[in-house]
């Protein structure tokens, strides 16, 4: 019986502000929608926020034994978000188990 790799706990990630394109008050992290304007920005913050969704479906497809998905989408949120350290730590770590030949 195989185990699976152990998922690491994932680090807090400081929230990011969506600003409202017509007049830059941040979004209401609730409603998603500007206070002032009213505007819906939903669409705006799912963009935002589109590298660290792709690192939580990462972590599930780990979870499941998926490791090759979960190296696909760690790559995909690194592109969005290149600083994003959670995904950064768990690609290096995942990449020096499934290629030890790697630095």
């Amino acid at each position: 019986m195989s185990t699976l790799p152990a998922v690491p706990a994932a680090p807090a990630v400081p929230p990011i502000e969506v600003p409202c394109p017509q007049c830059t008050v941040p979004a209401d992290q609730q409603s998603l929608r500007c206070p002032s304007c009213h505007e819906d920005l939903a669409a705006l913050v799912r963009l935002r926020y589109a590298a660290r969704i792709d690192y939580n479906e990462a972590l599930t497809h780990l979870r499941c034994g998926d490791t090759p998905s979960a190296l696909v989408l760690l790559r995909r949120a690194l592109t969005t978000e290149p600083d994003l350290r959670p995904a950064l730590d768990l690609l290096a770590t995942l990449t020096a188990r499934t290629d030890p030949a790697k630095p």
